[in-house]
């Protein structure tokens, strides 16, 4: 078991009603250990029980994911209410870049101000470091790849994700058009994804799509600007606009998830296989 399981496992017992704690402790800690023989990734399953922890406090102390892995191989069901983990790791991708996408929009009235700077750092946070985590917690959960290439994948993403931070705050300008930006940043993202589970070549074309999304809505973020809505609002609705590529990005690692050969992982993946929890 690794230090990170281990990390995770007691995160997810501390978040425990106190009456649960000790026997959620014994029992996830196990199931972690024995992830391996069942052909489970043992971070998946450490990262289910946080998420069980999080969001079923009131649930018994073992959750349905750990009910499954007492079972054989190939016998484990979907079942209702489960909460598949890397899906809830891009929402709050996306909520969070949204989030700072709107918060970024409406600090600019005061761009300039001292007293600005320690906000303009936080909104910048929101906006590319906690949708990096998510992506990069999201590569490294994946099932159908080798840990080490999850891995390596997880550190490239947090490597685009400092840079794309580097030049939300300005300590980095690259001579890039500013409407491609984003697209190539979640394109970087995107082909962390194709490598790390293989995708077939066909799949490389997808890379546009994010590309061409951020290039199409640039001139919908500065038509904004000439409407008659409050300038706040105006920065705001432009800032927010950027989420697009993201999207594009996310629909092309769906498309590339279902249509390439094979079982489909990750983003098409079936909720019992991303570690699912339940109440």
């Amino acid at each position: 078991m690794s230090a990170l399981d281990r990390l995770l496992v007691s995160a997810a017992v501390a978040a425990s009603p106190l009456e649960q704690r000790a026997a959620r402790h014994e029992q996830w800690l196990a199931d972690v250990r024995d992830a391996h023989e069942l052909d489970l990734s043992p971070t998946a399953l450490a990262f289910g029980a946080l998420t069980t922890a999080l969001f079923h406090r009131r649930a018994g102390h073992r959750s349905t994911w750990g009910n499954t892995m007492t079972t054989m191989p190939g016998t484990v069901r979907s079942t209702p209410h489960t909460i598949p983990t890397i899906p809830v790791l891009l929402t709050l991708a996306v909520v969070s870049f949204l989030a700072g996408s709107v918060g970024l929009g409406l600090v600019q009235r005061y761009n300039g101000i001292a007293g600005s700077l320690p906000v303009f750092l936080l909104i910048s946070i929101v906006l590319t470091v906690v949708p990096g985590l998510a992506v990069a917690a999201s590569v490294l959960l994946v099932t159908g790849a080798p840990i080490r290439r999850r891995a390596v994948g997880a550190l490239v993403v947090l490597a685009v994700t400092a840079l794309w931070w580097s030049v939300q705050t300005g300590f980095f300008n690259p001579p890039v058009y500013p409407a491609l930006s984003l697209g190539i940043i979640t394109g970087a993202w995107l082909a962390v994804w194709l490598v790390v589970l293989r995708r077939p070549g066909w799949t490389w074309s997808l890379l546009l799509l994010p590309v061409l999304a951020s290039v199409l809505v640039f001139p919908l973020s500065n038509g904004v600007y000439e409407t008659q809505l409050a300038y706040s609002l105006k920065a705001a609705v432009s800032s927010a606009t950027a989420l697009v590529p993201f999207l594009a990005a996310l629909l092309a690692a769906t498309i590339a998830g279902r249509l390439s050969k094979g079982t489909p992982t990750g983003f098409a993946q079936h909720p019992e296989a991303l570690a699912a929890t339940s109440a």
